[in-house]
């Protein structure tokens, strides 16, 4: 590192050269990284939601999904509507649903038959199935008229509703492009209408965390440099401290790219978590660097010796920090994996360009900062620590009376799952009409006829839709079979699996797409309307008693299913293990880096058992004011709060054992504390400060939720850190001293490289 250090204060220039040009690289490929807002699409692969949907795209052609209300459109409207969606492309075929398509059945032109080859053709087809045209017909008839189907889509003369079927993924640019174009259409129209489904949700979050990032970070950035010019003795100090960690944010995010994509979680929030935790790294460059200049007064010398002191101090600090990020590639849900990666990789090059760029920027700007140095406003925090040593055993006893209440307490907080956005308080008529279509499972099962090699189970798809349309809280149920006689059901399906009737629909100008698009592969779909919200025990009800009809009718593991209630089942599912994984992997992680850095079990425990105890007691502080709280927020907290704030308990615990070697207990926890708690606390106010005017600004839910949790517990550590661990350490301790050989063998050592670094004079180093 001593040739590192020269190596950086000699080539300075050409440095900052390259970190400009590294940066207005980074910035152009800012532009092209792949932002997943389809939150959805981190769930793991073998859960019932992720079976469901891959299923859905190989056999139905179907990604993604958008539900489209209007109302003042006339029919005419509709139709251009239609087919301006049909040329911009994104739906599969036959996948805009809508009244229209029953209109066009009444007004099927049969004079088709009466050309003779084509009623020839049409008949041995019918005849083969043991059908005839009259059948054709009823079901033309019968569906055009399905009052059912009718409600769905035409529920008064001035109400449209549609149902795309995407075949791009919900977050595809695709997508989010023909959703413009659908509100272009509605706005210069002048007509009242509204969307939903999976498309627009992703479209939702995607917008609102990417339309406030600059916001947001510039709110941050300004309270950030507020804290430190209090905490800095010089105006330049803070600039010098943007500047270098910014070309490191900007960096992490421009070599996002060579990642296939990631999330609009871990985009808008690791620009302002990268800043946050790693301000510390500078902070300590420029008080070690402020050490040399006092002991030299040659500033690149100072800077030479400031920067391999630093790099041992702030790599420890950061793999702490890593540490926690690492635990979240235990996550089932691979959000997390994601948010992990990106966050290790953002401390990574906030350590490169602190040890790399910051001195290039404090050499160049040190003679303006010796000219704008003011007095440091900060307490020394001698009452609190005279506090906690006193009142130690209080302490100690409160905090265990607590412990556990909030570990009982941190169990029961309520979590959402799919809140992703701010609700609008007053919905519109065709809102909830669209927000009640838009609620609906999708359930795919085995459609069999006796032809296709197996036993047929077209009866069980009417006991099924028999079963369903008995239940209170289902609106309503579209299918084939909801459109289909039951008498000639069986035919028409092995006709529409008929090759050379698929032939002759196509050559005819024939549209079957009512049917067509939901019988596939000998599989049919279903689209089951319940009105209940997907989060709410009503839903969850209504979602395990469907699925127990699947089980008694087509048989356990035989079908697959889908939507919003299904996906908040899952997510209820895996939460707790992940929550219970990343918590135990990251306290694991961050225990091994402690013993290497205290060398000592005892009080490696205890500081994670303080940090822990932090995080009880944020999550429980949710639960008592009956908050509810983001499951991702919760997941990931853990491994966050633990990262991120252990770092101040390892800066106290090292000055304690410093001084422990020398002084009493009672008397190095006081010492520890009044020279550690400005340091602390600032750490504290960065983190804080900076993730709670995120949260209050945003509406993304997610952001708010991640980042309001992060800075309530990098309060609450830091109150234990200054107030319970030192009580904890000396209660462990005791007031036992080292003993004389231990204290001699430690002076000798703190001597040896005193006299090494040549800080002696010769007459101190003779004595």
């Amino acid at each position: 590192m001593k040739r590192f250090a020269k190596f950086v204060v000699k080539y300075r220039l050409i440095i900052l050269g390259v970190m400009l040009l590294l940066m207005i690289a980074s910035l152009f490929a800012m532009s092209y990284v792949n932002v997943n807002s389809d939150i959805l699409s981190y769930l793991p692969e073998d859960v019932d939601m992720t079976r469901g949907l891959n299923f859905m795209k190989d056999n139905f052609d179907m990604q993604g999904d958008a539900i489209i209300g209007v109302q003042g459109a006339t029919y005419e409207d509709m139709q251009e509507l239609v087919s301006l969606i049909e040329n911009k492309g994104g739906t599969k075929q036959g996948g805009i649903i809508w009244y229209g398509l029953l209109k066009e059945m009444q007004d099927i032109d049969w004079t088709i038959m009466e050309n003779p080859w084509v009623a020839s053709l049409v008949n041995n087809l019918l005849n083969k199935y043991g059908l005839k045209l009259e059948d054709l017909k009823e079901m033309t008839e019968q569906l055009s008229n399905n009052p059912e189907i009718v409600s769905l889509f035409h529920p008064d003369d001035e109400t449209y509703l549609m149902m795309l079927q995407l075949n791009v993924p919900s977050s595809s640019n695709e997508a989010m492009d023909l959703l413009s174009e659908i509100e272009n259409y509605f706005d210069e129209k002048g007509l009242d209408y509204a969307m939903g489904g999976s498309t627009q949700i992703t479209r939702e979050i995607f917008d609102s965390t990417i339309g406030e990032i600059g916001k947001y970070a510039l709110v941050a950035v300004l309270v950030m440099f507020i804290i430190l010019l209090l905490t800095t003795n010089s105006i330049i100090d803070p600039i010098v401290f943007m500047v270098t960690l910014g070309v490191s944010i900007v960096v992490n995010m421009g070599t996002n790219l060579i990642l296939p994509s990631v999330s609009v979680v871990t985009y808008a929030a690791s620009s302002i978590l990268q800043l946050a935790l790693s301000m510390d790294y500078a902070i300590f460059l420029m008080h070690s660097f402020a050490e040399e200049q006092k002991k030299t007064l040659d500033d690149k010398l100072a800077m030479e010796r400031a920067i391999p002191k630093t790099f041992s101090t702030i790599s420890a600090s950061a793999l702490t920090t890593v540490g926690g990020f690492l635990a979240l590639f235990a996550m089932r849900f691979k959000i997390g994996e994601d948010l992990g990666l990106v966050l290790a990789k953002g401390v990574f090059l906030s350590l490169v360009t602190v040890v790399l760029l910051q001195p290039c920027l404090m050499l160049l700007t040190n003679k303006i900062a010796r000219k704008t140095q003011h007095r440091i406003i900060v307490p020394k925090f001698k009452n609190v620590a005279s506090y906690a040593v006193t009142h130690r055993k209080t302490i100690v006893t409160i905090a265990l009376l607590l412990l556990i209440p909030t570990v009982i307490m941190q169990n029961m907080v309520e979590l959402s799952y799919i809140k992703f956005v701010e609700e609008e308080p007053n919905p519109t008529a065709i809102e909830q009409k669209v927000d009640a279509l838009s609620n609906s499972l999708v359930v795919i099962v085995p459609a069999k006829t006796e032809s296709m090699d197996g036993e047929s189970n077209i009866k069980d798809q009417y006991e099924f839709l028999e079963k369903i349309r008995e239940r209170d809280d289902v609106n309503a149920v579209m299918g084939l079979f909801s459109m289909l006689p039951e008498d000639i059901a069986e035919g028409i399906v092995n006709l529409v699996n008929d090759e050379d009737m698929g032939k002759l629909m196509a050559s005819s100008g024939m549209d079957m797409s009512m049917i067509t698009g939901f019988l596939n592969n000998g599989y049919t779909m279903y689209s089951v309307m319940i009105n209940a919200e997907s989060e709410s025990a009503e839903g969850t009800k209504a979602l395990n008693e469907i699925r127990a009809i699947l089980d008694d009718t087509f048989g356990a593991g035989e079908y697959y299913i889908t939507g919003m209630t299904q996906a908040v089942s899952d997510l209820q599912d895996i939460t707790p293990t992940d929550f219970m994984v990343v918590s135990l992997v990251s306290v694991a992680i961050i225990f091994v880096i402690l013993l290497f850095t205290l060398k000592s079990l005892k009080m490696s425990t205890i500081v994670v058992l303080v940090i822990e105890f932090g995080i009880f007691v944020n999550l429980s502080i949710s639960y008592i004011f009956g908050q509810t709280v983001n499951f991702m927020a919760y997941i990931i907290l853990s491994s966050i709060q633990l990262g991120a704030t252990v770092d101040y308990a390892i800066l106290y615990t090292v000055k304690y054992q410093n001084y422990l070697g020398i002084r009493s207990a009672r008397e190095a926890a006081y010492t520890a504390l009044t020279e550690s708690g400005v340091s602390i606390m600032t750490s504290v106010a960065i983190l804080a400060g900076c993730c709670l005017s995120v949260s209050l600004i945003t509406t993304n839910i997610i952001v708010s939720e991640i980042t309001l949790m992060i800075a309530r517990g990098s309060i609450i550590s830091g109150i234990l850190v200054m107030v319970l661990l030192p009580a904890l350490l000396i209660i462990s301790t005791g007031n036992q001293k080292l003993e004389k050989r231990s204290i001699r063998r430690l002076q000798n050592k703190s001597m040896k490289k005193v006299y090494k670094e040549g800080n002696l004079s010769d007459t101190q180093q003779t004595k």
